[in-house]
C-alpha cells in the first residue's frame, strides 16, 4: 500500500512568539501507510516549510524509495511509520525501551505583554516547571514579570537570541538569583567560540537545542554544553533519537526530550524515549486547542501519560 499525505491545522492557545518569529497556528502534516501514521511538523529554522514537504512527499510517491536529501521532518514521519510497521505498533518492545507510566513535563511561556503573564501562569499554575521564552538582554523584565506571578523552577529558552557573550552574561548575572533550572541554546549554533567561553563560568547548565539535529561531535559539544535537547522532528525518527540520547549520556552529557507544535501523535512518539532523558519538554499539543490526537495522550498537573 502507498503512502498518504494530510496536512492538519493546530490553532495555538495564545499568539506563540520566540525570538525569531510568531504564530497563531501551525499547519503539520500526516503521513500514514496501512494504518500507522506520524507527523510532520516543519520548522522554517531549518529550511522547511509546507511546498518543501508536499515536494518530498510527490518525491516518495513517485519512487517509493527513502530519499536522504528529505528534511529531517519529513524523515521522521517516514521513518517512524517504517519503524511501527516492523514493530507491528510495539515499538517499546522492538527497540528495547522502557515504557514510562507517566512523564513530568515543563510548559512553555511565550514571549509576551507583561500585562498577560499573570493570568497566564494562573490559567497554567498545574505545572511544576515552565519554559520562558526569551530573546535577549532586554526581556529581562518579562522574566522579572513571571518570577512575581511563581517561585515554581524556570527553564530559560532563548532559540539563539543573544548577539555577543557580554550580552549573555550581563543578562546572567541579573537572573541568578531567580530560580532557573537550565539556559537553552543562547546563542547561534554558528558562535561556537562564544559557546566555548561560556561553559567554564555559567552558573547554570548550557543545554544545546537548535544545535542539535540528526548527530553530533562528542569532542566539540563537551566543549560548548553540559546537556542537549533531542527534537524527533530534528532527529529524523524515534531510531536515531534514541541513537543520540545513548551517545550524549554515555558522553556524560544531560539528556533532554523535547518538541515542537505537535499534536499528541508526535508527542505519543517523543514521549517513548522519555526513560533516556533527565529532562522533558513534551508540551506541544497542550499548546494548541484542537488537538485532533488528543486520545492518545492524558494530562494531569505537569505529568503526561499515555492513554
Amino acid at each position: 500500500m502507498s503512502f498518504s499525505l494530510k496536512k492538519i491545522k493546530l490553532d495555538l492557545k495564545v499568539n506563540w512568539k520566540i525570538s525569531r518569529n510568531e504564530f497563531l497556528f501551525k499547519e503539520n502534516y500526516i503521513l500514514e501507510r496501512n494504518g500507522y501514521e506520524s507527523e510532520i511538523a516543519a520548522n522554517i529554522r531549518y529550511g522547511e516549510n509546507p511546498e518543501r514537504i508536499e515536494a518530498e512527499f510527490l518525491d516518495l510517491s513517485n519512487t517509493n524509495n527513502y530519499n536522504p536529501l528529505w528534511c529531517n521532518s519529513f524523515k521522521n514521519a517516514y521513518n517512524n511509520v517504517v519503524l511501527k510497521e516492523k514493530a507491528e505498533g510495539d515499538i517499546y518492545n522492538f527497540l528495547k525501551i522502557e515504557q514510562m507510566p507517566r512523564v513530568l513535563t515543563s510548559y512553555s511561556i511565550p514571549m509576551m505583554d507583561l500585562d498577560d503573564v499573570g493570568e497566564y501562569i494562573e490559567q497554567n499554575a498545574g505545572f511544576e516547571s515552565y519554559k520562558l521564552k526569551i530573546a535577549n538582554l532586554s526581556d529581562l523584565v518579562l522574566l522579572e514579570e513571571v518570577c512575581q506571578h511563581t517561585n515554581k523552577k524556570i527553564r530559560i529558552d532563548a532559540n539563539e537570541g543573544f548577539k555577543s557573550l557580554d550580552n549573555y552574561l550581563e543578562f546572567e548575572k541579573r537572573m541568578s538569583h531567580y530560580n532557573i533550572e537550565f539556559i537553552e541554546q543562547p546563542f547561534s549554533s554558528l558562535m561556537i567560540k562564544e559557546y566555548q567561553a561560556l561553559k567554564p563560568i555559567s552558573k547554570f547548565e548550557i543545554i544545546a537545542d537548535e544545535s542539535v539535529e540528526s548527530d553530533f561531535d562528542i569532542e566539540l559539544f563537551q566543549s560548548k554544553f553540559h546537556g542537549i535537547n533531542v527534537k524527533l522532528m530534528k532527529a529524523g525518527g524515534i531510531e536515531n533519537g534514541k541513537y543520540l540520547l545513548e551517545k550524549a549520556k554515555q558522553a556524560g552529557f544531560k539528556t533532554m526530550i523535547g518538541c515542537m507544535i505537535e499534536s499528541s501523535l508526535g508527542i505519543s512518539e517523543a514521549y517513548a524515549l522519555a526513560s533516556l532523558c533527565d529532562y522533558c519538554d513534551l508540551d506541544g499539543a497542550l499548546l494548541t486547542t484542537n488537538d485532533p490526537f488528543k486520545d492518545l495522550l492524558n494530562c494531569e498537573g505537569s505529568y503526561l501519560s499515555l492513554r
